[in-house]
């Protein structure tokens, strides 16, 4: 799991869409696990956190509980028929800690959170303590009987945004993701494209020239140099 810095301007575009215009729940979904769900969720947590209001992150990524795993949670549902309590996720700059409610593990529990009402009940009832809550979950292609479908989690929240990660996921598959969200009534605010395996043109040159710096490096550091500062290279499309 990736950890974006607060300072990064894409990840203020996707707080200036969401926490910012007042989404007070917010539900992040992917269709393939490995899409950057939980750094997305984190990462705006930690964010939301610098804005000075309390932050609650719910844990239902069933496949890769990954947020529960960082917190260093064990879940208390295996033995009760409720959530277990939140724990606090200290932040090294000082500010508000992030609240953590592990992923629930215990069957019957998972399949009470799918009666109807019963996860909008929860989260009205986070956001009695806490300003908003991110809601982490499984990938929409690895849905079964043991977790909770990320499209009805999605209908509980304020707001859904779709991670994609680029040369990954097909149309296809990203299609179908979308249609079960709208067939949810799941208020779709955008779609966060992730480009780990896509990298700019401009990161592909300069990791050419690095294939040169033993060789040629005065060469090299001026190709490096003139690349850098090349300004159509750094324009967003």
């Amino acid at each position: 799991m990736i950890c974006i810095p607060e300072h990064y301007i894409e990840l203020e575009h996707i707080y200036s869409a969401t926490l910012a215009r007042d989404i007070k729940s917010l539900a992040v979904v992917s269709t393939l696990p490995g899409e950057g769900v939980s750094s997305i969720i984190l990462s705006l947590a930690r964010r939301n956190v610098l804005a000075g209001r309390k932050t609650l992150v719910v844990d239902f990524n069933i496949y890769n509980p990954a947020v529960s795993a960082l917190a260093n949670t064990k879940s208390k549902s295996e033995c009760y028929d409720a959530l277990s309590p939140p724990c606090t996720l200290p932040q090294i700059n000082g500010n508000n800690d992030i609240a953590i409610i592990s992923v629930p593990i215990a069957r019957k529990l998972v399949l009470g959170l799918r009666e109807p009402g019963v996860l909008q009940t929860h989260i009205q009832g986070w956001l009695k303590e806490y300003d908003n809550v991110l809601i982490d979950t499984s990938p929409m292609s690895l849905t079964n009987g043991a977790n909770l479908p990320p499209e009805y989690i999605s209908s509980a929240c304020d707001g859904t945004i779709v991670t994609v990660l680029a040369g990954k996921t097909t149309n296809t598959a990203l299609a179908n993701t979308l249609n079960q969200l709208n067939k949810a009534q799941a208020q779709l605010i955008g779609i966060v494209i992730n480009d780990q395996f896509n990298p700019t043109l401009k990161s592909e040159l300069l990791r050419e020239i690095q294939r040169i710096e033993k060789t040629l490096p005065t060469i090299a550091c001026k190709l490096q140099g003139w690349i850098k500062n090349l300004k159509f290279l750094s324009l967003e499309v």
